[in-house]
């Protein structure tokens, strides 16, 4: 999954991404004790297992702050692809990105992954085995135009 992540196209080939991949319980589980204390009614979901839809390992992509995420967004796809084709399930997560950044507990979490100096949490990617297939939701084909 990292291999074709990291083969992913990029500008100028500068590889603008740090990557970090986390499998360790304590350290989803521990990010998952605090945002149940923010956020109460998510625990009182039986299915709730933790914040990155009860995956198991995640995968968190940094960017440089303020520069474009196209080639990190790249990326992610190679990532979510080479995952499925292994059937295993993704799910990219904006959600926990905003709750990491902006609430203090979490500063220890952020700290282990050990990002340099100028480098945010773009996106996570939740991987695992997926416990639903969904269908595809319907696409507005409106969207696309040809110019001639």
């Amino acid at each position: 999954i990292l291999d074709c992540g990291i083969n992913a196209p990029n500008g100028q080939n500068k590889q603008s991404w740090e990557v970090r991949v986390v499998d360790n319980p304590d350290f989803i589980n521990g990010i998952t004790e605090i945002y149940k204390k923010e956020n109460p009614k998510a625990a009182e979901d039986p299915k709730f297992k933790n914040m990155f839809r009860n995956a198991p390992n995640i995968i968190c992509v940094a960017t440089p702050d303020g520069q474009p995420s196209v080639d990190a967004g790249l990326m992610g796809e190679n990532m979510m692809l080479a995952a499925q084709s292994m059937g295993l399930g993704t799910c990219c997560l904006g959600g926990p990105v905003r709750f990491l950044n902006t609430t203090d507990a979490c500063k220890p979490y952020l700290d282990k992954l050990q990002l340099p100096e100028g480098y945010s949490i773009c996106y996570i990617l939740a991987v695992g085995y997926p416990d639903e297939s969904p269908e595809a939701k319907p696409r507005d084909m409106g969207k696309l135009q040809f110019i001639k």
